[in-house]
């Protein structure tokens, strides 16, 4: 019974120990291959994580670079066109204030054009109404002044023809409250006594367009 019992841990012990180196065999074959000793395929994964990591970190980087470009052009365009606007704005309303002022200018200059004609059509009116007038008025002049006012009335006055239309009004005024004149003075205050102021001025417009 001993010796069986023996022979038993013998065995066992010898199992054991056969076990454990083994084991540890196993073990040393192993650990090579995990830490060093590698696989070339282990390596090569090992290369394309390190690789992507890279391109990883590139690319966030370069990401980085292209947000801030960005973010600086669209501020750049930003301003710009806020500039371009405000520009546009000031030169519509400088266009605006002389489109306004040119306008105002033409009526002003349109007004003047339309008073003048107005007023040198009513001085025409009146000149030839004058005229008009004063050639009826005329016509008990002409007997001694001639019909052209070209002669020397009875042969003894001034020729008048030619003499401006002031000068005639203020010789026939003379003639009428006696202040002007020399040896017809008499017979043209005759003539003057009942002409009015208008009658003076008609006759006097007539006869300085001879």
């Amino acid at each position: 019974m001993k010796k069986i019992l023996l022979s038993t841990v013998v065995a066992v012990m010898v199992f054991s120990g056969c076990t454990e180196e083994k084991v540890d065999k196993q073990k040393a074959e192993v650990a090579p291959i995990v830490t060093e000793n590698k696989t070339p395929e282990a390596k090569f994964v090992d290369q394309v994580k390190q690789s992507t990591s890279e391109v990883a970190t590139k690319i966030t980087e370069e990401s980085k670079k292209v947000v801030d470009a960005s973010k600086d052009a669209v501020e750049s365009v930003t301003k710009k066109v806020v500039d371009t606007t405000e520009n546009v704005v000031e030169k519509t309303q400088k266009v605006t204030k002389d489109v306004v002022e040119s306008a105002s200018e033409t009526k002003d200059k349109i007004e003047e054009s339309i008073n003048t004609i107005v007023a040198t059509k009513t001085n025409t009116n009146n000149s030839t109404n004058l005229l008009e007038k004063g050639k009826g008025i005329y016509l008990k002049c002409a007997g001694c002044h001639g019909p052209a006012a070209e002669k020397p009335a009875l042969g003894k006055s001034q020729i008048i023809k030619g003499w401006p239309k002031e000068k005639i009004i203020s010789s026939l005024n003379g003639y009428k409250d006696g202040t002007y004149g020399g040896v017809m003075k008499g017979v043209m205050k005759s003539q003057v006594s009942t002409m009015t102021a208008e009658d003076i001025e008609a006759v006097s417009e007539y006869i300085s367009n001879f």
